[in-house]
C-alpha cells in the first residue's frame, strides 16, 4: 500500500457475501434481532448475509432477497445505530436512521409500474414508497428517516470499496447499469417531464466516519459525480441516445451521502482535499467494479 507524508492509506474491497466481523458485539446482536422481525414482515424475504464494512463506520449493512409474482426483489439496508444526517438526490437532507438501495428485476418493474400507476404517480414510485414504508414501520420509525433509492441492477453485482487514509475512512456502495440509458448531459434530449421507471441506473452510497457538514455533504455530490463521470469516460461507455457521444452517467443516477459521527469535522469534500480524494477514488474503483459485474464493460488495456 502506497505512502504519503509518513501515512498509509489503504484500500479494502469487499464482495458483500460474506460475514460481517467488523461491527461491535453489542451492534451486531442489536441488528439480528431487527433483521429477525424484517423476516417476519417479509416473509418472503431471505437475509444473503452481512456485508464486511470499516469497523470506524459503526454501520450494519445486509441485502435481502426475496421473490414478488415469481421475480425477485434485493434491497441493500443499511443501518445506523443512531439518526446520521443524510444528503439524498431523492429526498434531500434528513437525520436518517437507514438507507435502502432497492433493487427488483425489469420485468417487475414493468409490471407494477402498470399496476401501480396513478392519474398523479409513476407506479414504480408508489412500489418504492411502500417498500420504504414497510421498513420504516419496522424499524419504528418514520418513513422520512428511511433514505432510499432504487435500480433495475442485480444487487448480486453490487461493488463495495472502502479507502482508508488515518484518520479518515470512507465506503462506497454502488450498483450500477448503463446498458439501455447511458446519457451524455448537455447533449441528449430529456423527453420526460417527472422522471422514468428505473433502468440503467448508477446508484451510489457513500459512508464515512467523518463529521460531515451540510455544505461539505453537497460538495461531495459534485465528486462523487466527477468520480463516476470519470469512470464512465475510462470505460468508453457510449450514449445510447446520441451515436458517437461519450456518456457522463445515465438519466436515473442516485446518490446518498452519510455523515460519520466520531472522526474529525469536515467542511469541504473537493479534490484537494485528502477525504474528497478518497471519495473519488472509492467511487470511482466501485463505479468501474459495478458496470464490470452488470454489463461486462471493462477498461481498455494500455496501448
Amino acid at each position: 500500500m502506497p505512502s504519503v507524508n509518513g501515512l498509509q492509506e489503504s484500500t479494502l474491497r469487499t464482495s458483500g457475501r460474506t460475514s460481517h466481523r467488523n461491527t461491535r458485539s453489542s451492534w451486531r446482536k442489536k441488528y439480528s434481532v431487527w433483521m429477525l422481525g424484517a423476516l417476519l414482515l417479509f416473509p418472503s424475504l431471505v437475509l444473503a448475509g452481512g456485508i464486511p464494512l470499516p469497523q470506524e463506520l459503526n454501520v450494519t449493512a445486509s441485502v435481502a432477497k426475496g421473490v414478488r409474482d415469481g421475480l425477485w426483489e434485493k434491497t441493500l439496508i443499511v443501518r445506523f445505530p443512531e439518526k446520521r444526517r443524510t444528503l439524498s438526490t431523492t429526498d434531500g437532507f434528513a437525520d436518517a436512521q437507514a438507507a435502502i438501495n432497492h433493487a427488483a428485476q425489469p420485468e417487475l418493474w414493468m409490471k407494477l409500474h402498470a399496476e401501480m400507476q396513478t392519474r398523479h404517480e409513476l407506479g414504480g414510485n408508489v412500489y418504492v414508497r411502500k417498500i420504504q414504508e414497510k421498513i420504516a414501520d419496522n424499524l419504528g420509525v418514520k418513513r422520512e428517516d428511511v433514505a432510499q433509492m432504487s435500480t433495475a441492477a442485480d444487487m448480486d453485482n453490487l461493488a463495495v470499496v472502502s479507502k482508508i487514509f488515518k484518520p479518515f475512512v470512507v465506503t462506497a456502495l454502488v450498483t450500477a447499469g448503463a446498458k439501455t440509458n447511458a446519457q451524455r448531459t448537455g447533449v441528449d434530449e430529456g423527453t420526460y417531464i417527472e422522471g422514468d421507471e428505473p433502468k440503467g441506473t448508477v446508484n451510489i452510497l457513500i459512508l464515512t466516519n467523518a463529521r460531515l457538514t451540510d455544505g461539505a455533504m453537497a460538495r461531495a455530490l459534485i465528486t462523487v459525480t466527477e468520480a463516476k463521470t470519470a469512470a464512465f469516460e475510462d470505460l468508453r461507455i457510449p450514449s445510447s441516445y446520441t451515436k458517437g457521444a461519450q456518456a457522463t452517467g445515465t438519466g436515473t443516477d442516485s446518490i446518498i451521502i452519510a455523515t460519520g459521527t466520531t472522526g474529525p469535522k469536515v467542511t469541504y469534500t473537493g479534490g484537494h482535499n485528502r477525504i474528497g480524494e478518497l471519495i473519488g477514488k472509492a467511487v470511482y474503483e466501485a463505479v468501474i467494479e459495478a458496470l464490470g459485474k452488470q454489463n461486462g464493460f471493462r477498461k481498455d488495456l494500455p496501448h
